[in-house]
């Protein structure tokens, strides 16, 4: 199978938990938030195939978390949104996400995974001064 470099990355996210990831998933974030990077459907069942059950969920875990902040393109949030809670309802039956407010993605993939240190690390990529200075397009344009 032929991998491309953020597949892999994909894959990298999903092996071990979360708050041990944590480099790998700044690195999705870079590709998702500011390189344009929308895994397709195909692509994910792909990964699918080549995962634990559980590497898959962290996975989609991961996805959906970057799709929610605000650095996040809108027409990418949605995707990734549209994505994952097809994944959920086939792989966990239901589809349970809360229409606001903040919940913990991990819980809702039926993870034990830690996303506190992640979101942390997370922070200084998703400022409009990191996305402004390194010359990214990107949610946080008016």
């Amino acid at each position: 199978m032929m991998v491309s470099f953020t597949r892999k990355r994909l894959y990298r996210v999903g092996s071990r938990p979360l708050e041990g990831a944590v480099d790998d998933v700044k690195q999705l974030a870079e590709a998702v938030w500011y390189r344009g990077y929308r895994p397709t459907q195909a692509e994910l069942e792909r990964l699918r195939s080549v995962m634990s059950r559980e590497e898959f969920l962290r996975a989609l875990c991961a996805l959906e978390l970057l799709s929610q902040y605000p650095v996040c393109r809108r027409d990418t949030a949605r995707y990734l949104q549209q994505l994952t809670r097809h994944f959920h309802r086939e792989l966990l039956g239901n589809d349970d996400t809360p229409v606001q407010g903040r919940y913990s993605p991990s819980k809702r993939w039926g993870l034990n995974d830690a996303t506190g240190p992640l979101r942390k690390a997370l922070l200084p990529l998703q400022t409009r001064t990191y996305a402004d200075a390194k010359g990214h397009h990107h949610g946080l344009r008016s």
